[in-house]
């Protein structure tokens, strides 16, 4: 499905509902560090946020080996069929513009997940509309990819080493 800075998602089948899945596939640090940073923080937080219909629910997490024998991370998503980028994108290449009463819908739904996320003492820090998935059928939006998403209740760092996306970037 794309391809991200922490790891690859794929269209995948479950094996025991046969239910489409998206499987995002995370390959282990070489060194002794085991699971990176990012992917706790994404896991831990979204077990915490999951249950919101407007953040993307992580059905399951497993660990597996790939064909070099290295140790990867697989999480399993719901899986949704677009993303808000693709979207746009797709009625700019007929030249037209998304129709307003989807852009209220849309924005309704992000609003609802932010202040979910807020709520609940989480800062995304990388809200864009390539993370911004979508099903195309229900008109449905949902909040992904919380790798470099923070708790703000705890202390962070003023400055990371983590490279956020020049464009979406708070002026913090």
């Amino acid at each position: 499905i794309g391809e991200g800075t922490y790891g690859k998602v794929y269209r995948a089948r479950e094996k025991a509902t046969g239910k489409i899945v998206a499987l995002k596939k995370t390959r282990l640090h070489e060194d002794d560090e085991g699971v990176p940073p990012t992917t706790l923080r994404e896991v831990s937080l979204l077990r915490m946020l999951s249950r919101d219909p407007h953040v993307v629910r992580l059905m399951d997490v497993k660990q597996g080996q790939n064909k070099e024998g290295k140790t990867v991370l697989y999480l399993v998503f719901e899986y949704m069929d677009t993303d808000l980028k693709k979207y746009i994108r797709s009625f700019r290449s007929m030249g037209q513009t998304v129709p307003p009463q989807n852009v209220k819908s849309l924005m309704y739904q992000l609003c609802k997940g932010v202040a979910f996320c807020h709520g609940h003492g989480v800062i995304h820090r990388d809200l864009k509309p390539h993370n911004l998935l979508m099903d195309r059928k229900d008109m449905t939006l949902k909040i992904a990819d919380l790798g470099l998403a923070r708790a703000f209740i705890i202390p962070i760092k003023k400055y990371t080493h983590e490279i956020l996306t020049l464009w979406y970037r708070t002026p913090e």
